[in-house]
């Protein structure tokens, strides 16, 4: 019996391990969204709002400085990486995440916006801290 214990913790630990580091994908919700219906999302109409394009790799955001001008911004978010990636921006007084986005997907999405310096990150357990993480300006005209 005390075998079968051992091989138990070794399989956790090891699952935990592999989670963290990404070598097992976890995400929350539907890991390939429809990109029809993402593609539906709102459209950056007002001049007020600046489209931002966005790659997701794995695991790096590019560009990894983003400049906006105006006091909302409208992602358009590329995953070009072989993991499911989301974005999640942390504007003043709240957080905006993108809906997952598969590999070979695109979703778009809009914050807003006062001047400042924010930080953007993939929130997918293990993705951040091996540097998918960006940083936004906002200098509002």
């Amino acid at each position: 019996m005390p075998s079968i214990r051992i091989l138990i913790v070794i399989t956790v630990a090891f699952m935990v391990t592999a989670c963290e580091m990404g070598a097992v994908q976890t995400s929350v919700g539907d890991p390939t969204p429809d990109p029809v219906n993402n593609a539906r999302r709102s459209v950056c109409e007002s001049v007020d709002c600046q489209v931002i394009a966005v790659q997701m790799d794995d695991f790096s955001i590019i560009p990894s400085e983003i400049h906006i001008s105006s006091p909302r911004a409208q992602f358009v978010v590329t995953n070009n990486g072989t993991y499911t990636h989301s974005l999640e921006v942390r504007p003043s007084g709240g957080v905006v995440t993108s809906p997952n986005v598969g590999p070979g997907q695109t979703t778009t999405f809009e914050v807003d916006f006062d001047p400042g310096t924010y930080e953007v990150l993939c929130p997918i357990p293990g993705h951040a801290v091996r540097g998918e993480r960006a940083k936004i300006i906002v200098g509002v005209r």
